[in-house]
């Protein structure tokens, strides 16, 4: 009688969020029987196999699991090889931006993991020219150092109690808020009519466009300049109005503070 030599070579050949997929090697060709045990803290589970190869299922994601594996022969084990994983955390639920200004971002998430008490937080943070990292131990995030009038990806991941193991990516692009535009001035006030001019010194700006907002007591009206400049017609001789210039990112959404100014035709 020759005892089986144990199992060699183990490997993880696939692992996700509630299963895993074990492959190994054996020297002793007559083993042709496999136990697997594994568990967690709570529990203890036994499978059998005729090959070299398993998958477990029905596993708690973010968790962490022992593993030992038998090979057989005539109802003969040989010394279990052990190894412990953890399987990947779900991605995180409902990201959202709760604050976009021109420097900043405040972004906030979800789990509902089990094991999410014990999860850190990768915020991966990539625009056109660099990409960084940063961590969270809990479900938000302040950015911080951003570009105005910026896009950005932000990906975020939840990272096991390992420190190693992530989920999958959930992911929100975002612009941030140009700056304030500068330097408002009437270039020409008519009767009718008003040249306004500004300036931004953004590196994004050659992106914007502008969105010049004109009130008076009776009305308000909206135009949009591809240029730090607009001529505003049709206004009311002698009439105070108030012009407000907010630049607007590359999205046509996200806009900046206004800047106004007050003038009399």
């Amino acid at each position: 009688f020759t005892e089986p030599s144990p199992v060699h070579d183990l490997k993880i050949k696939y692992i996700d969020t509630t299963s895993v997929i074990l492959t190994w090697l054996v020297n002793n060709t007559a083993s042709n029987s496999y136990r697997i045990e594994f568990g967690n803290s709570t529990f203890m589970k036994n499978l059998a196999t005729n090959g070299t190869e398993v998958e477990i299922t029905g596993l708690i994601p973010g968790t962490m699991y022992n593993f030992t594996i038998f090979a057989e022969v005539n109802g003969n084990e040989t010394e279990g090889v052990a190894f412990s994983l953890y399987t990947k955390p779900s991605p995180v639920l409902h990201l959202e931006a709760e604050y976009v200004g021109e420097t900043s971002v405040n972004l906030t998430w979800n789990t509902n993991d089990t094991a999410s008490n014990s999860y850190t937080y990768r915020i991966e943070v990539v625009n056109d020219s660099s990409i960084r990292n940063l961590t969270s131990t809990v479900t938000k995030a302040e950015i911080t150092e951003l570009v105005p009038g910026t896009m950005y990806n932000f990906t975020v991941f939840a990272v096991a109690a390992d420190n190693e193991t992530e989920g999958e990516g959930r992911s929100k692009d975002l612009y941030t808020k140009p700056s304030p535009v500068l330097h408002l001035e009437a270039e020409y006030v008519g009767e009718t009519s008003v040249n306004l001019t500004w300036d931004t010194n953004d590196t994004a700006s050659n992106s914007y466009t502008y969105r010049i907002e004109f009130v008076n007591d009776s009305f308000i009206k909206n135009l949009t300049s591809t240029v730090t400049k607009a001529e505003i017609r049709e206004l009311f001789p002698g009439t105070m109005y108030n012009f407000t210039v907010f630049a607007v990112a590359a999205d046509n959404e996200t806009e900046g503070e206004g800047k106004s100014k007050d003038l009399y035709t």
